[in-house]
């Protein structure tokens, strides 16, 4: 059963977001309309569904806490010796219900509601002599890769993992924007609502999505932060990864893989950040400050950058520890000379326009990342050589192959390429890994040991759901 969420109620209803400045998200104020009005035609559908896409830079999700969060938690990061109290409660894992994560929440379920007024909207536009149903396709294709991506997130930071327990409490699947008090679907059918979505968007997309682009956004930006069908195949590629449904995780990786992507090389790794488009990225969030929801002090950029940000988070001993010496990913980290013996990973977030470093793209779906699902699919039953794939990124990286690789090689390696980007966290829930942490600094007042299973991996609802829904179920142990 698919319902809403009552703690979206006092926000109805969002249709997309609009933005100051010159960039491609700045459009009229679109929320003095009515829903039917703006939706009523391809240009206000386009207007909205280009909204949908500044919520993501939003400092609750993309623009900071979600990869920030992740990597913190996953023990790739840590507290700083310039900390000022951000995410420390994250770091020790500390979850709780008043302030973990709510921001997320907001976040995700606004771009789903909004995502869901245009796909159901569709089929009522109405279409201007030269206009194209096909075009309208391709916008809902757009909302529905957005709805999936927003559930997803949502279910792995809320509920256990798929691998574990699929019939568990998941996260409320939103389909239609009416006042509700829903009950918490399970795992599996939030899994299969994000399937289904990613499907329809699969088949609905444009076949060449930057020529849409270039005629519907005015062809000034980047499509790359915009969704695709390339981006809906790699996030159903990680989908099913997570699933553990590793035929099917090499099957869309390897249609991503084939499109035309190219691997950054050792050459060219550290000119890839803070450039929109570089030749790996498949969809990644487009930072701007003239966006309408640019975090500004709050963005990653500046959160990482000590010389001159807050540098709140640096890198664990652990994590640096996985490099070896001749490895050029090494290079997105800065040891400051008044901070010697830690280590930022600010040139992964270097800044694009902006000197104190606040305008970052930040990275969703990478083409490094199908090598190392089709290498874990591989491995795990999959059709194919997981050392192939394996290689190929390391021997663009500056490291020698591996003839035999074992999961803990493909496990560090994912540690290692898709660092500061959100993944480790995940990674250890899905294969059910324990966490050990060491209290570097002696700033570590939380758990060294997060055991799986245990109730932790599954964040608490945020209080402010738990109190508008009577039917909100809280997560186990909270």
């Amino acid at each position: 059963m698919k319902n809403t969420s009552k703690f979206l109620i006092v926000f109805l209803i969002v249709f997309g977001m609009t933005a100051c400045g010159d960039d491609f998200l700045d459009r009229p104020p679109i929320l003095e309309e009515s829903r039917e009005l703006v939706l009523q035609s391809f240009t206000g559908m386009n207007n909205a569904t280009i909204g949908l896409y500044a919520e993501f830079y939003h400092s609750a999700w993309y623009g900071a806490a979600f990869p920030i969060i992740t990597d913190l938690k996953g023990d790739n990061s840590k507290s700083s010796p310039l900390s000022s109290g951000r995410y420390q409660q994250n770091y020790n894992w500390n979850q709780d219900p008043s302030q973990t994560m709510g921001g997320l929440w907001f976040r995700a379920y606004r771009a789903i509601t909004s995502a869901s007024n245009i796909i159901n909207a569709a089929p009522d536009v109405d279409l201007l002599p030269g206009q194209q149903e096909a075009w309208v396709d391709h916008l809902v294709a757009e909302a529905k890769f957005v709805r999936a991506l927003a559930h997803f997130d949502l279910v792995r930071v809320f509920a256990q993992p798929y691998t574990y327990q699929p019939n568990s409490l998941g996260v409320p699947v939103i389909t239609v924007t009416r006042i509700g008090t829903p009950a918490r679907n399970t795992v599996a059918e939030v899994y299969e609502q994000i399937e289904s979505d990613l499907t329809d968007a699969i088949a609905m997309f444009s076949e060449n999505a930057t020529a849409f682009y270039n005629t519907h956004r005015s062809g000034t930006v980047n499509p790359k932060g915009f969704s695709s069908r390339d981006a809906a195949r790699a996030l159903m590629a990680r989908v099913k990864l997570y699933k553990g449904d590793y035929a099917a995780a090499a099957q869309y990786a390897t249609q991503v893989i084939d499109a035309g992507y190219t691997l950054y090389t050792a050459d060219n790794w550290m000119d890839a950040w803070g450039t929109d488009g570089a030749s790996e990225i498949v969809f990644e969030i487009f930072g701007s400050t003239g966006n309408g929801n640019w975090p500004s002090w709050e963005e990653i950029g500046y959160l990482y950058h000590p010389g001159g940000g807050y540098g709140d988070v640096c890198a664990t001993n652990a994590h640096l520890a996985l490099y070896e010496p001749s490895d050029v990913r090494l290079g997105i980290f800065v040891e400051p000379a008044n901070q010697q013996g830690f280590f930022w990973p600010s040139n992964k977030y270097p800044g694009k326009n902006d000197p104190n470093k606040r305008d970052n793209n930040i990275p969703v779906l990478r083409l490094s990342e199908m090598y190392l699902i089709r290498a874990e699919a591989r491995l795990n039953g999959a059709t194919g050589s997981a050392a192939d794939d394996l290689n190929a990124i390391r021997t663009r990286r500056g490291l020698d192959a591996i003839s035999n690789p074992t999961m803990d090689d493909i496990f560090d390696e994912r540690r290692r390429e898709l660092a500061f980007e959100g993944h480790i966290l995940f990674d250890y829930a899905r294969l059910g890994r324990t966490l050990e942490r060491e209290d570097e600094d002696n700033r570590l007042t939380g758990p060294t040991t997060i055991p799986f299973p245990s109730h932790l991996w599954a964040m608490p609802i945020p209080i402010g759901e738990m109190e508008a829904n009577p039917n909100m179920e809280q997560n186990p142990g909270y």
